[in-house]
């Protein structure tokens, strides 16, 4: 409150005044404070909202800060230090290598391979180098007798394993409605057949349609 706003009054009706201002600040917040927490019990979604505006004030803010030096929000990583630019780093790479694949990219080749590498990772890890000579010959030459380590191939055939019972525990039969067509060959291609279909049904369903009827042109 401005002092010289209170200049014509005495003491005590300084501090009545100071007193109710106090008093109103309290009530608008108690206010506040209610109308909050009845939007929190109405909406479950509310503190989702309140946090991703919390998250674009923040971001307008940075944004701001910025352009008040002369930069584009790109030109941000100047202000990072190697520590924070590692830590940046190994955050996105932990979460694309945990990221799920979509659609139909659940089967193309590099999502097997990171399936593969992945499954190289729960591997017990040999440091020991198999070294060569001359009497072992070629070893990519066919017909050439190669002793595998016996060790080796139990872990591998241990992994094949683990990975049937692994298999067994995820994947659940699916109900099959009598009289549904049968458009698949396999669960996998049936899998497979539905992120299609969901994909590109509504542009092919009239094709589809035409083409079982005879009336294609």
């Amino acid at each position: 409150v401005d002092e010289g706003a209170l200049g014509h009054m005495s003491q005590r009706q300084k501090r009545l005044f100071k007193l109710r201002m106090k008093i109103n600040k309290g009530r608008k917040a108690n206010k506040k404070a209610t109308t909050d927490e009845q939007k929190r019990l109405d909406d479950p979604h509310w503190e989702a909202k309140e946090k991703a505006a919390e998250r674009q004030a923040n971001k307008q803010r940075w944004a701001k800060e910025m352009k008040d030096r002369g930069l584009t929000t790109d030109q941000s990583y100047l202000f990072e230090t190697a520590e924070t630019a590692e830590q940046k780093y190994e955050r996105k790479a932990k979460k694309d290598k945990g990221k799920a694949a979509f659609g139909w990219d659940v089967f193309n080749q590099d999502t097997l391979y990171k399936a593969y590498e992945k499954r190289l990772d729960q591997l017990p890890k040999n440091n020991s180098t198999a070294i060569v000579t001359k009497e072992d010959g070629d070893q990519l030459a066919y017909g050439q007798v190669v002793n595998d380590d016996k060790g080796a191939i139990d872990r591998m055939a241990q992994e094949l394993n683990d990975k049937i019972e692994r298999n067994k525990k995820f994947s659940r039969r699916r109900t099959e409605l009598d009289g549904a067509d049968v458009d698949y060959i396999n669960d996998r291609n049936a899998h497979f057949n539905k992120k299609i279909k969901r994909a590109f049904d509504k542009y092919t369903v009239e094709i589809r349609q035409n083409l079982e009827r005879g009336t294609a042109l």
